[in-house]
């Protein structure tokens, strides 16, 4: 990385706005941990470790150094461990084909990149002129997080529903108290994503729940006509109101990037100007202009089916709501006469706006993302395990709903029936998985943001330091719990054994996988 000295870039930003403004454009979700280096073609961190940064060791725990934000204004080619392969893995663990796991992890990515291109575990790019060209996905912006003219940027930092307009009902005891750890109202996700607070979650989840491949109804922030309390689970998409957001770059709101957009359809893309809504994702998703991406284990090799794009768009604002309401979400309002407008979105007439709290803001937002992996002997942040728990049980619920009917479930021993108790045919719950793959409270109580983890299967190999040490455990991980899966179910049992993702080998330095 980078680490050339010079002038701070914080306080060069706060005095030159034209360069501010490119600053929260790149609103990271979990952050990209794995990357090509600039000019090394190999796997590298995206971003500096705090001990990277000049000043007294700790100095830079909990906020960005210019360094970091340096790297974070251009972050190369690559992914997040969290919203990739960490999906694939754990949809495989549940039964998934790969190939049909690999889609939901890529477009997953989409969420943030608007067209996903896999990086190898040898440095190399898919491109249209290597292997890779059939593993690239169709290119859509309208999730896109740096996508200002759509509400992109507000499927990173979700924001709550205020139906008083104040805020404090969504953090009070009456209302949700908070978003993060996503555990309110009882019995905790996905359960129960409700229509009157968490509405933009709740849109997008019944679109992305949806098992036939018809359009669905998919809104602007999830905004619907009312429907009795709640403003996101209509008929059809509210008309006629105006969304204002500030989405910031420093904390107390000195430098903020406007999101002005209206309400209706949730745009799919709106590139070269011309605005394509999201009923025609299935259309874009079988057009070969657009993307070659086959479901290339089906001996008929169909298109990417819709439901598995939508899913994979869903899992990452899930997963971002878990990371950002960190940052965000949990920010309630000042009390009277103070200056924290909180985290939230409220009705005022014909607008809906869109607040964010004081503490929103890159220096620490970036600061938690760089904690998220490559933490040593330390587990990962309870964010970490909060998102890909959650992850887990949407894909025990997809697989029950959509999958199986699809053909889509290889090893339908492994899928437990539902989130809530049931057990798979091996014999485990939802809740076993969690405790296995993602991992086990070993201090303190669930559900009170004070619990820490022991790392799991999928987890564990997040911790290491390295990138391409990081990508390395994580294959050899996956390729490992296959064989101790096949072990387990004995010689004459039908087992499907797990593939690396696309690009990648069982572990490491085999560069047969890369793309050529």
């Amino acid at each position: 990385m980078n680490t050339t000295k010079g002038l701070s870039l914080v306080k060069m930003l706060m005095l030159c706005g034209t360069v501010v403004l490119a600053i929260p454009l790149n609103t990271h979700a979990f952050l990209e941990d794995i990357c090509l280096g600039a000019g090394t073609g190999q796997i590298e961190n995206c971003i500096s470790a705090a001990s990277a940064c000049e000043g007294p060791p700790n100095s830079h725990t909990n906020r960005a150094c210019a360094l970091q934000v340096q790297e974070f204004r251009n972050i190369p080619p690559g992914r997040s461990m969290i919203h990739t392969d960490s999906t694939y893995f754990i949809a495989l663990a549940l039964g998934y084909r790969a190939d049909v796991a690999y889609w939901i992890a890529a477009y997953n990515e989409v969420t943030d990149y608007a067209q996903y291109k896999p990086i190898d575990e040898c440095g190399h790019q898919a491109s249209n002129s290597n292997s890779g060209a059939d593993y690239i996905s169709a290119a859509l912006n309208g999730f896109q997080r740096t996508n200002i003219k759509t509400d992109g940027p507000f499927y990173h930092y979700t924001a709550a529903f205020s139906p008083t307009g104040t805020g404090n009902d969504v953090h009070g005891a009456d209302g949700i108290q908070a978003i993060y750890p996503l555990h309110y109202p009882e019995p905790g996700y996905p359960a129960n994503i409700d229509s009157i607070y968490q509405g933009t979650l709740f849109n997008m989840r019944q679109w992305a729940m949806k098992p036939d491949a018809d359009a669905g109804l998919m809104c602007a922030v999830g905004l619907t006509v009312p429907n009795g309390r709640s403003n996101f689970s209509g008929t059809s998409c509210l008309a006629g109101a105006t969304i204002i957001g500030k989405v910031p770059a420093f904390e107390g709101g000195m430098v903020n990037i406007p999101v002005t957009v209206q309400s209706g359809q949730k745009v799919l893309d709106n590139s070269n100007n011309t605005v394509t809504y999201y009923s025609q994702l299935k259309t874009w998703l079988s057009d070969r202009s657009r993307t070659t991406g086959t479901l290339w284990l089906d001996s008929k090799a169909p298109p990417v089916p819709v439901q598995v794009a939508r899913l994979g768009l869903y899992l990452h604002v899930l997963q971002d709501t878990a990371s950002h309401s960190t940052f965000c979400g949990d920010d309630a309002p000042a009390p009277p006469g103070g200056s924290d407008p909180g985290t939230y979105m409220a009705m005022k007439g014909s607008a809906v706006t869109v607040n964010f709290g004081t503490y929103c803001a890159t220096g620490p937002h970036l600061a938690g993302h760089v904690q998220e992996t490559a933490t040593g002997l330390n587990a990962l942040p309870l964010r970490d395990y909060t998102a890909l728990n959650i992850t887990l049980d949407e894909l025990i619920v997809f697989g029950n709903t959509v999958a199986k009917a699809n053909g889509w479930i290889v090893n339908p021993q492994l899928l437990p029936p539902n989130v809530v108790g049931g057990r798979s045919a091996a014999g485990d719950s939802a809740a076993d998985l969690h405790g296995r793959l993602v991992g086990r409270i070993v201090k303190g109580q669930a559900y009170t943001r004070d619990e820490r983890y022991g790392s799991g299967v999928v987890t564990l190999p997040l911790q290491q330091k390295n990138a391409l040490d990081r990508l390395h455990a994580m294959n050899a991980a996956l390729v490992a719990y296959s064989g101790e899966l096949s072990g387990r179910f004995g010689a004459h049992a039908r087992f499907v054994p797990f593939q690396p993702m696309p690009g990648n080998s069982a572990g490491g330095g085999d560069t047969r996988a890369c793309f050529h």
